[in-house]
Order: C-alpha cells, then sequence, then structure tokens
C-alpha cells in the first residue's frame, strides 16, 4: 500500500522525489537485464557460466520437505541445490544432523536427480566464553562432516551476533580463531567454508576484509550477497571491491522498498543495478555458484523460478 503523501510543502516535495527515483529504479531494472546480457555476449571474455554453476539456496524452502524440494527444483531444471542445517528449518536437518537423517536427504537427492553443493549452517563464533565457543566450533565440525558425506563442496557459515552493529574489538580475534579451526578442518576432508555477509560483523565490506585478513586457511573464503549487503545499508557493489580476493560463493536476491523499508523479493524485481555488480565479478574470473536465494516460503516455487530466470537471462544464458 502505498504511503499519504505528506501535506507539509517540503515533505511533499521529498516524497515526489522519492516516487521519482522509485519509477526511474523500476525502469532501470528492466532494461539493465537486456544490457548486460549484450555486453557480455559482445565481451571477449567468455563468462564460462554453464547451467551447473545456477543453484537453489535452501532458506525459502525451510518449510517444505526435503524430497518435494528437491523434485520442484529439479522439474525446473536446476541440479544444484543447498540443505538447511539450521535450528528453524526441522524439516530439513537439524543442528547434530545424524547418519540415517543423512543418508536419507542423499537418498533423496539420487531419486529427485540433484546435487547438494552446499551445507548452510547457522554458527555464532562471536561467543565471548572460551568454553562456549569451543563447544560451538565442534558442532559446527559436523556440519562438515554431513557435507563430506552428502559430497557437498561448501558449508555456509555465519559470523554470529547478525543484530549487533556495535562491534567490539576482541570480537575479531574470537572469529578468526573459530574460522581458521575450521577451515582446516575442512580443508582435511576437500571442503570449501563460505562466510555470508549477514550483519553486524559481517555488515559491511570493510568489516568482512578484516575479518577474513586473520584467516590463514585456504579453505575460508566469503559467500558474496549483494542484497543483504543492501538490507544493512552498505552499497553491494563498494563491498565487494573490498571482498573479491575471497568470494569463493555467491547468493542471489534483490531488495525493493516497501513502506519505508527494505524487503527481500526475487531477483531482477528490485531495485538493485546489477550490470556493474555482475561485471566486477566476471572481469575478476569468478568460476562459483550462481546460487537463487528467494526467502519467502508462501510462494517459494514461483519466486524462485521467477529469479532463476532473470538470473540466466542477466548472464546471457
Amino acid at each position: 500500500m502505498m504511503n499519504e503523501p505528506p501535506r507539509n510543502k517540503k515533505s511533499k516535495e521529498l516524497f515526489q522525489c522519492h516516487e521519482e527515483i522509485l519509477l526511474l529504479c523500476q525502469k532501470l531494472s528492466q532494461i539493465q537485464i537486456h544490457n548486460l546480457k549484450s555486453k557480455i555476449q559482445n565481451s571477449n571474455m567468455s563468462n564460462n557460466i554453464t547451467l551447473p554453476n545456477i543453484g537453489c539456496a535452501a532458506w525459502g524452502w525451510r518449510e517444505v520437505e526435503i524430497p518435494e524440494y528437491f523434485h520442484t527444483i529439479s522439474n525446473q531444471g536446476i541440479r544444484s541445490v543447498e540443505v538447511n542445517a539450521h535450528p528453524q528449518a526441522p524439516k530439513h536437518l537439524l543442528n547434530d544432523g545424524d547418519d540415517e537423517s543423512v543418508s536419507k536427504i542423499a537418498t533423496w537427492a539420487q531419486e529427485a536427480g540433484v546435487d547438494i553443493i552446499c551445507i548452510a549452517g547457522r554458527n555464532n563464533f562471536t561467543i565471548p566464553e572460551a568454553a562456549d565457543l569451543e563447544k560451538e566450533i565442534q558442532r559446527i565440525e559436523r556440519f562438515v562432516d554431513i557435507a563430506q558425506q552428502l559430497g557437498a563442496k561448501f558449508v555456509r557459515l555465519l559470523s554470529g551476533d547478525h543484530r549487533n552493529d556495535h562491534i567490539l574489538p576482541d570480537v575479531f580475534p574470537r572469529l578468526h580463531y573459530a574460522f581458521n579451526r575450521i577451515g582446516d578442518c575442512a580443508e582435511k576432508r576437500g571442503i570449501k567454508i563460505t562466510i555470508e555477509n549477514h550483519g553486524g560483523p559481517t555488515a559491511t565490506g570493510q568489516r568482512v576484509a578484516r575479518i577474513m585478513e586473520g584467516i590463514k586457511s585456504p579453505a575460508v573464503g566469503v559467500n558474496y550477497d549483494p542484497a543483504n549487503f543492501l538490507n544493512q545499508g552498505t552499497d553491494p557493489l563498494m563491498a565487494l571491491r573490498y571482498i573479491l580476493p575471497w568470494v569463493n560463493y555467491s547468493h542471489w536476491k534483490d531488495v525493493k522498498w516497501t513502506n519505508g523499508g527494505p524487503q527481500f523479493c526475487a531477483f531482477g524485481k528490485g531495485e538493485i543495478v546489477w550490470q556493474p555488480i555482475i561485471q566486477e565479478l566476471l572481469n575478476a574470473g569468478y568460476q562459483g555458484y550462481w546460487v537463487v536465494e528467494y526467502e519467502e516460503p508462501s510462494d517459494v516455487e514461483d519466486g524462485t523460478k521467477e529469479s532463476i530466470n532473470n538470473l540466466c537471462k542477466m548472464l546471457g544464458m
């Protein structure tokens, strides 16, 4: 619902200006897919993106049983999927998924013809108590084991404390310690760790770069989520330029403004200008996964399909 225009003259002018900006953004969003596609096709550089590089993030499917989730995505022509390991996604894996549950998931994936590329876990490595942090690290090591069992190449993690914008200096050494530990565990098993920018210690490109500069394990990289950056008030292109050397995975959704605040939406249907962001990744030689993340469970099938179609068009596929 559109807000009522303010009666104050100055406020009314600002309101009208805001409405004009929104209309302009909508027009840009309609033409940028065509522009980027032409730019990629006319470029001397091959983007090397194929359908197996396009994947589906698990979070929006948290209310769907895994077999149905796998079959629905397979029917959309996508083979690469994530699986949640999250306390708010009980229809997927819980924090301590047992071997029997993992075996069932492997069977369901085979039956649906999909490949599990990533375990999407939830963690908090900002815990100040040493003993509690150690328990958390050991819990997350189980995700690495599960990834190995399922043939997944990645474990997606967070920093923790993502709703807190006041980050104390001692948080970063804890993050360095924990991610180096997990990185060593993952490297021994041939698994990659990817840290998602998700607010708090990862709300800006500078903060993510500060985390990565203290991580020595080559198994640890960054899951670049442009919409998450914008949702935190950070320019996603500027953030990318800080973290580009470490990006080994990516999530793709969009952001629109509703009632004065940001709201996630289908990729290509929001107000992010995608052309420079995608071109920056391609210029850097990014060859990882492009994983669509539609977060709203109520229409996740349609939203995912629309997002995949828009992303493939934008990538010139």
